[in-house]
This record gives C-alpha cells, structure tokens and sequence, in this order.
C-alpha cells in the first residue's frame, strides 16, 4: 500500500503545481525523458522542455487554472505502475469573460525511481472541453 500512496501523491504534486503554473514542481513528477500527450488531438511532448513549454503556453493565456483530481486506480507491477485518474480542470481566459471546463481521464505509466514515482508517460483522454461566457451581475430576481 506504501507504493500506491507514494504515486497517488505524484499525481496530486503535478494537479498542485499545474493549477499553480509552477512548472518546477511539474516537471519533478516525470523522468527526463517522459511523455505528456493528448492522442485525441495529436498533441505529444517528449521530455521536461518541451512538456514545460506546452504546458507555460496553455496556462499563459489564463487568469487562473485549477486542475482537481480524483483518487487515482492505482495497479503497481514491481517498479513500473499504471493509473487511471479522473481530472476536472476548469479556468478563466485572460482576455475575456469568457471560462474553460475540460473533463476527462489521465491513463498514466509510472516507474519508481530513486526519487520516487515519476511519469515516464501521461495521456490525457478529454471526455468534454466546454467554453462559456461568465456572467458578472446576474439580473436581478433570477
């Protein structure tokens, strides 16, 4: 059970990092050589560069971005695990009234390290990306 609290734990220090842009403690979560895609969309970037650059670009255009994971179903295989995690990120662009919501699932390989777990891959399998205008004084009586 220690190995399968030690990941989940991976998994909240990227959800916390990435909802505080703080790309340092991302990039902690993976090995240098790790992957972070979206196959849906043909987005796939290969090591801590080019995942940080991605991920700064994305968030950059953001007011705020929070990311909320659920608990993680965690199957560990020696020092190699895989998990499959429940994400809700939502925010608001920079530039409008106007908010994000994306649902989805993360499916994760991990490898214990000497470090601890790290990404060797995160694919992310979005469900549902919604945009919508806030509403900043409801009307009145509703």
């Amino acid at each position: 059970m220690l190995d399968e609290i030690a990941i989940q734990q991976t998994i909240n220090r990227y959800t916390e990092g990435a909802s505080r842009a703080d790309w340092d403690q991302v990039m902690s979560t993976f090995l240098p050589d790790g992957v972070w895609e979206i196959p849906g969309l043909g987005v796939r970037h290969q090591g801590h560069a080019a995942i940080r650059a991605a991920m700064a670009a994305f968030v950059g255009q953001m007011a705020y971005f929070v990311q909320i994971n659920s608990p993680a179903i965690i199957t560990v295989e020696g020092a190699k695990a895989r998990t499959r995690t429940v994400i809700r990120e939502c925010g608001k662009f920079a530039d409008r009234d106007e908010a994000l919501e994306v649902l989805g699932f993360y499916n994760d390989d991990l490898l214990r390290t000497t470090e601890g777990w790290k990404f060797t891959c995160r694919a992310f399998k979005a469900v549902g990306m919604h945009t919508f205008p806030l509403v900043r004084n409801p009307p009145a009586g509703g």
